[in-house]
């Protein structure tokens, strides 16, 4: 009989199939234990049982009814699903069980929330009289930037370096990444790998967070034709698994031709086991670009899409929104925003020179504001035929778990273009440090 234990590791490796039914018995066996309920929900949610998940957050939170984390986490399925006013509803009974939970007010500032709510209030004054803890006082700060905008900046400007200091960063760490990598797959000629099995066909999207990659890939899913599988991190992973040694990459010239063959067949039966994926599915991985000529190398079947957008914009947004403590940590200084805009930029840049048939690049502006030709170029490229659908993508019922899940629910719109310019000033770091770095977007 399968424990607590047991079904958080069938989550953790995305056997969400297996997990439902071995939460089901373990909660019919326990059906007072909150763990095992909560496992329960969990596993609904994964296995995109949304209703059921639903009606299990509510049974846990009758059992556990002075306690704000059931409604929380019905809340966040809730915004997944698209449903932004029943979110809204329970993150106010959430908070009325925890009326200074940073958590709380970040995720209910994620529709649009008036700066004379009086929630808002309750925060700005637990703010100025410093009555919240480091860790809500991160979130809160994320949370009242957003409600109060243009003049929310100090509290924004708090929040990341409180986030900074929590979780400390060094963008040398990354430029050394990607430099031995580049150098890894730039020696010599690669050796030929197995042709892979041609019926997965993969469509790989990726480019910079907050760029329009979420966006893209539920266009695409949005056809019949193709499976969405939301951002996996398989792909630099089936890489790293065999190129990172000693602590170092090893050339892919170097490599046996067997070696590259189990990259592939590794990424593909990940796919197959903790996504389901078969046929033509998309993957929105974003740090696919750092390895997207070694992917089509092995892949010749995949086609891989990288999203550009301004890095203004793509810079406004990162600060401006959470990412979890310890997962973006360039996220929290603007001018290190800049910098890594700069590796991803060297990555596209030596995929041009080795391998330009590689890769589609499709500029998010154009996307925005003529969607359907966008659309047909990319459908061509990925050799599906037109479906009227692609240009519909709030209307495809997937669960978004990624900070899109408000604007990925309203139909293709340019609202968010040149947003910086309202903000150049506060940017000044980010736009000095871009200038120095990469090539003007205009």
């Amino acid at each position: 009989m399968a424990t607590l234990d047991d079904i958080r590791l069938l989550l953790k490796r995305g056997l969400a199939d297996k997990a439902v039914p071995a939460a089901l018995s373990l909660s019919r066996r326990r059906p007072r234990d909150p763990g095992a309920l909560e496992l329960l929900a969990q596993a609904y949610a994964a296995a995109g049982q949304h209703k059921t998940a639903l009606a299990s957050y509510d049974r846990l939170a009758r059992l556990a009814p002075k306690s704000a984390k059931p409604l929380a986490d019905k809340a966040l399925l809730l915004q997944q699903m698209g449903d932004m006013q029943a979110a809204d509803e329970a993150l106010r009974r959430a908070l009325r069980l925890s009326p200074l939970n940073g958590s709380l007010l970040r995720m209910l500032t994620a529709a649009k929330t008036p700066p004379d709510d009086p929630i808002v209030a309750r925060f700005k004054e637990a703010w100025e009289k410093q009555q919240l803890s480091a860790a809500d006082r991160i979130e809160a700060g994320f949370g009242l930037a957003k409600v109060f905008g243009a003049q929310g900046w100090d509290y924004l400007n708090e929040a990341n370096a409180l986030q900074r200091a929590a979780a400390p960063w060094k963008i040398a760490d990354r430029d050394a990444e990607v430099t031995g990598l580049l150098r890894a797959m730039g020696s010599g000629p690669w050796p030929e790998a197995p042709a892979p099995a041609a019926d997965r066909r993969p469509i790989f999207v990726t480019g910079m967070p907050r760029s329009g990659t979420t966006l893209l890939e539920q266009i695409l899913s949005g056809h019949a034709d193709v499976q969405g599988t939301g951002e996996t991190g398989l792909p630099l992973r089936a890489c790293y698994s065999v190129l990172v040694q000693n602590g170092g990459f090893r050339d892919v010239s170097g490599l046996t031709g067997a070696e590259l063959a189990t990259i592939g067949q590794r990424y593909l039966d990940g796919m197959e086991r903790f996504h389901q994926a078969t046929g033509v599915f998309t993957d929105k991985s974003i740090n696919t670009y750092m390895i997207m000529g070694l992917l089509h190398h092995i892949l010749p079947q995949a086609r891989v899409i990288v999203v550009r957008r301004d890095p203004r914009d793509i810079g406004l947004s990162i600060y401006r929104n959470f990412f979890a403590t310890g997962t973006h940590g360039y996220s929290n200084d603007l001018a290190d925003i800049a910098r890594y805009v700069a590796t991803m930029e060297r990555c596209v840049e030596h995929w041009h020179a080795a391998r330009p048939e590689a890769f589609l690049e499709v500029r998010y502006e154009d996307l925005v504001t003529d969607p359907e030709p966008a659309i047909r170029g990319m459908l061509d490229y990925c050799g599906l035929d037109w479906d009227p659908a692609c240009l519909t993508p709030e209307k495809n019922l997937g669960a978004v778990k990624t900070l899109s899940v408000d604007q990925v629910r309203s139909p293709i719109n340019p609202n968010s273009v040149g947003g910086w310019k309202r903000h150049a000033a506060a940017l000044s770091p980010l736009l000095e440090t871009l200038g120095e770095l990469t090539a003007p977007w205009d």
